[in-house]
């Protein structure tokens, strides 16, 4: 069998324990030439292979060539002198308290001071303790210059968003990062890895010289598998899989795709797959939920609650995608950073360039609504999907009155507490979360001739259209619907559609009132005129 490794980001190990590698040399060896600088940052969602590319870029500098031999980088131009190599990972360097990270990162200086045969400067702050560091080592260079590695570099910073200690450890990791700079005369390269990228009035006010990539086409498919990469790489497993679930080559990938790509980390780049994820799908021959073996962090679910969106049309500008204030995150750019929203469409008009979000695939989508709907309602899975089913048999039945007592019932058993700010858009980001999580074909903020129809429902013998109304009638829902012609946006469909006004009380925090109208498949363009 193919050897795949998903817990395993150890470049050198992988390449001495036989594993299916991917080939990413040509575009590390773009970056690490020194054609394009020499200091580099790029962004990207855990589970994507920054370890791995880090390591990588160890090996390489530290001149072990036996473990690139077939890889495009050795058929390359490159002097493979070893350097001193400073590899600082912050994957386990989350802590309660600043003194404690300062801990933290002397114990990481120390282990890669012994490992450099460096005798560690002691009694001194982590940041002198970095610069002292970085100078011992490029003075133990033979060109006296060394590599400077931080992978993760916001791990310690992220535990702490939307919570009150949040500028302490911004303020601790401005001071740790600005010796990279101070020091840069003495760093032949430096890359750094994280799944943030925080504004430059914050962490990276000191950093303006880094090469930020993140956004840059050149280094888009560096992280996860493109299309080309997985048919080559893993035609084998890709095969296994075929006949052991009785279907075609062709088959299979095509259900790759639909759970496991859509990532884009640039308006004109290829899509790419979840390199993980893959490859836990093709050792246990199932296409499943992988994403949602790490739960959504806390401080995404706090700020949903505070700040619920519309995922059914999220539209931002560069600015928004690009970076944010720890003190002050963008709910939108914590979620593309993170990996749970990317990009679907790119316009630029004069100036302005817009970003249009969508789920990137099936499992992101699956494991992102189940948590959100659990942290919405407070319900357990168990509860949730009972009322998916009464749900789901009622929007097939085309049984509006079923579905709105299904929704009201719902609504009933949701915490008062749930959330602080009230207003439509949090009880529409409610309803859309749970029918998006039984699979429903749902629409919010349909645009129109006459304005934005709150949610659509299409299935496959009958439409919906709802408004949802806080502290006003449900009947005012449906006037509305009917006076704007919303049900027009069924134009064409030859189904029955049905209206539905839902209203909300802020005072008791759930559905007291709802309103439906059906109308036959001929007659609702009558509600138009």
């Amino acid at each position: 069998m193919q050897k795949i490794a998903t817990d395993i980001q150890t470049f050198e190990r992988l390449r001495q324990e036989g594993f299916t590698y991917v080939d990413k040399t040509e575009i590390l060896w773009r970056m690490a030439n020194g054609f394009r600088g020499s200091q580099f940052f790029i962004a990207r969602p855990r589970r994507f292979g920054k370890t791995l590319a880090v390591t990588t870029l160890r090996a390489l500098f530290e001149g072990k060539r036996e473990f690139f031999k077939g890889l495009a980088i050795d058929s390359l131009e490159w002097d493979w002198t070893p350097l001193p190599v400073l590899h600082i990972t912050m994957n386990d360097a989350q802590r309660r308290s600043v003194d404690e990270l300062n801990s933290a990162w002397r114990s990481i200086l120390r282990d890669e001071a012994v490992r450099n045969g460096i005798k560690l400067r002691e009694d001194v702050a982590a940041p002198e303790t970095f610069k002292n560091l970085i100078n011992d080592l490029a003075a133990k260079s033979p060109t006296g210059k060394m590599v400077l590695l931080v992978d993760e570099y916001d791990k310690p910073l992220l535990g702490h968003l939307e919570r009150p200690d949040v500028n302490d450890f911004r303020d601790a990791l401005k001071a740790f990062y600005s010796v990279i700079k101070s020091t840069e005369e003495k760093q032949r390269f430096m890359f750094m890895t994280g799944v943030s990228r925080f504004s430059k009035v914050s962490v990276f006010s000191d950093l303006n010289n880094l090469n930020d990539l993140t956004m840059d086409a050149s280094v888009a498919t560096l992280f996860g598998y493109t299309h080309d990469e997985v048919r080559a790489n893993f035609a084998e497993s890709i095969h296994d899989f075929a006949i052991a679930h009785k279907q075609t080559d062709d088959e299979v990938f095509a259900d790759i795709v639909k759970w496991y790509d859509g990532y884009r980390f640039e308006e004109s780049a290829a899509p790419v797959i979840n390199p993980v994820s893959l490859g836990l799908c093709l050792k246990s021959g199932k296409m499943n939920n992988y994403w949602s073996t790490t739960a959504m962090p806390t401080f995404l679910i706090d700020a949903l609650k505070r700040h619920p969106l519309n995922f059914a049309t999220i539209g931002v500008d560069d600015t928004t995608l690009g970076a944010y204030e720890p003190a002050n995150p963008k709910i939108e750019t914590l979620l593309f950073q993170t990996g749970y929203l990317t990009i679907a469409s790119f316009a630029q008009i004069g100036a302005i360039r817009r970003y249009n979000l969508k789920f990137p695939n099936l499992e992101v989508e699956n494991s992102f609504v189940t948590q959100l709907v659990g942290a919405y309602t407070g319900e357990s899975s168990d509860r949730s999907s009972g009322f998916a089913f009464d749900a789901i048999k009622a929007l097939y039945a085309g049984d509006a009155e079923a579905f709105a007592d299904t929704l009201k019932l719902f609504f009933r058993t949701i915490p008062y507490d749930l959330t602080d700010r009230q207003n439509e858009q949090t009880w529409q980001a409610i309803v859309y979360a749970v029918l998006r999580l039984i699979g429903v074909n749902v629409g919010a903020e349909v645009r129109t001739a006459t304005g934005r129809v709150d949610m659509t429902v299409e299935m496959p013998g009958h439409c919906f259209v709802v408004e949802f109304k806080l502290d006003r009638p449900a009947e005012e829902a449906i006037a509305q619907i009917r006076e704007k012609g919303y049900a027009d946006v069924f134009a064409g469909k030859d189904k029955p559609v049905s209206l539905i006004g839902v209203s909300f009380s802020s005072e008791k925090r759930t559905i007291v009132d709802v309103k439906t109208e059906t109308l036959g498949a001929s007659a609702f363009k009558i509600l138009s005129r």
